[in-house]
């Protein structure tokens, strides 16, 4: 029983910590995008695909979009 317990402790931490990266990763990419000087309608368009996709859409914009800054 006890060892039940210990891996639902486990689990629980696992999914804090994952979700605390997931949520500095959303905001980081949010404020770098936000302080860019790329054009206002490609700004917009990453925030939407960020906000839709927010994972997805964070790595690909800090992989793409912000090195093809105008």
């Amino acid at each position: 029983m006890s060892g039940l317990l210990i891996l639902l402790f486990i689990g629980g931490v696992l999914r804090f910590l994952i979700g605390i990266i997931w949520f500095i990763l959303i905001v980081v990419t949010l404020m770098d995008l936000l302080k860019s000087r790329i054009p206002t309608n490609t700004k917009l368009l990453w925030l939407i695909v960020i906000l839709l996709a927010p994972v997805l859409g964070s790595i690909i914009y800090l992989l793409v979009g912000r090195n093809n800054k105008f």
